[in-house]
């Protein structure tokens, strides 16, 4: 820049009368400055520091030659300005880059003067000179200005890809891998000194790869963003499914330059979707089962009997459901120990304490045997209750269950009353009856033997676990 200044400035100054000249430039806010001179003092630079004909941004200026300041309409202030430097003919000449004006040129005459048009011929020259100067000193500085920002983003991008959370890639036109971000890497077992020469569609599951490349060169033809799921192989050697969002990258002429996305692993993700569709199925299906239980319980509790006798049995029975239920639940629905079956049931810690024997190994029953032995128990124990060894003061009842020897996957229950009423053989079959020979062996898919002893009733049930 200071070459351009003192060639425009050697050039001007010498020609005849001509022995001062200058070159002013709008700054940042639009005031004019000396940046160059040639014969001018401190005072006058500072004087007339921001005087100026035009505004930044005027566009087609022309040039303004005074012969004689005197005869001008400035300011006696700036007249007298002048004329203590000695000067009294000055010639503007606007610098013009890119169509507008950034500055001026000035040419500056001791005595009164008639510029001929060779004189101003050669002073718009000089400033069209120095304006093509500034224009593409300006255009390199914003190229290096560009350059430098653009290494800086790079560089940014770069570090913020590098730790984000995220797997993140650029790709060359041809589809190679120009960047892969640290988890990508990691993902994939790439070397950052290897990522050129790795090929990423080999890691593609056989079956998704054509419709991966289908929606890549649907985005490339459209011109947009695409999400792509599919499955790639990762170091640990299992496919992982991920959701790719990527689009095209191009240049400002349209010159295609590649793709970026970003890949997200949502194998986790998917297998929890899949695990809870799963678990909506089962309690779908369990609620269904419920109902239908309810549903029976209900047909054959209100049917041919006492309205109230009724309702308290149909009461009970659905608090036997509902225990079983909640010990479920604390298990997530995976199983349910028999031994708490037995004491939600049986009320062994409540009313009844120690007049109920429980004895047995933990047992697990998976959710369909724990609900019907629920239900069993809890009819055997109000039969016991209303009719059987717990209708008096001295009778008690013993619950025992065993895996029987030699084959683990077998479960035996006892059910053992003694010290009650006599009992007699029923004259018709109750619903406790239809419960436990009918739906209780359906359930367990196993045995029910009921044996009506005169000293007291006993009950056994063999299942499979």
């Amino acid at each position: 820049t200071e070459d351009v200044y003192n060639a425009a400035l050697d050039a001007i100054v010498g020609t005849p009368g001509c022995a001062r000249a200058s070159i002013l430039l709008f700054d940042d806010q639009g005031i004019m400055r000396f940046v160059a001179w040639r014969g001018l003092s401190e005072h006058y630079r500072t004087s007339l520091r921001g005087h100026s004909p035009w505004k930044p941004g005027d566009r087609d200026p022309e040039p303004i030659f005074v012969s004689d300041i005197e005869e001008t309409d400035e300011s006696d202030a700036v007249k007298a300005t002048i004329f203590a430097e000695g000067i009294r003919a000055l010639g503007f000449i606007p610098l013009v880059a890119d169509g507008v004006v950034v500055g001026k040129f000035m040419s500056y005459y001791p005595q009164r003067r008639d510029f001929a048009a060779h004189e101003i011929e050669l002073a718009v020259t000089i400033a069209r000179q120095v304006g093509f100067s500034l224009e593409r000193m300006r255009a390199d500085a914003a190229r290096r200005a560009a350059e430098a920002e653009l290494r800086e983003s790079e560089a940014r991008f770069r570090l913020m890809s590098e730790h984000a959370p995220v797997m993140i890639w650029m790709s060359d036109p041809q589809g190679g891998c120009l960047h892969l971000n640290r988890m990508l890497r990691e993902f994939w077992g790439v070397a950052e000194d290897k990522i050129a020469g790795f090929n990423w569609r080999e890691t593609m599951h056989p079956d998704d790869a054509d419709e991966i490349v289908r929606q890549i060169g649907g985005a490339l033809v459209a011109r947009k963003s695409a999400t792509i799921l599919g499955r790639y192989t990762s170091t640990d050697g299992e496919y992982h499914v991920l959701e790719t969002h990527a689009r095209p990258r191009h240049s400002a002429d349209g010159e295609f330059l590649g793709m970026i996305g970003v890949n997200i692993d949502v194998s986790e993700q998917r297998r929890a979707l899949a695990q809870r569709e799963l678990l909506l199925a089962e309690l779908n299906h369990r609620v269904k089962n419920t109902l239908a239980v309810v549903q029976s319980l209900a047909h054959q509790t209100f049917r041919n009997v006492d309205a109230d006798e009724a309702k308290a049995a149909f009461e009970g029975r659905l608090f036997a459901l509902a225990a079983a239920h909640n010990l479920l639940t604390q298990s997530n629905w995976e199983s349910a120990a028999v031994n708490d079956i037995a004491r939600d049931s049986l009320q062994a810690d409540d009313a009844n304490a120690g007049r109920v024997h429980l004895a047995g190994p933990r047992v697990l029953l998976t959710p369909r045997a724990a609900l019907a032995v629920a239900m069993a128990l809890h009819e055997l124990g109000t039969n016991a209750v209303k009719y059987g060894a717990l209708s008096n003061e001295g009778g008690r009842v013993s619950l025992a269950w065993s895996v029987r020897p030699g084959d683990p996957s077998l479960l035996r229950l006892e059910w053992r009353e003694e010290g009650g009423p006599p009992v007699e053989p029923p004259q018709r079959r109750g619903f406790g009856s239809i419960l436990l020979e009918r739906s209780l062996a359906h359930d367990l898919d196993g045995k029910v033997t009921t044996d009506f002893h005169r000293e007291g009733l006993v009950c056994v049930i063999e299942a499979p676990l």
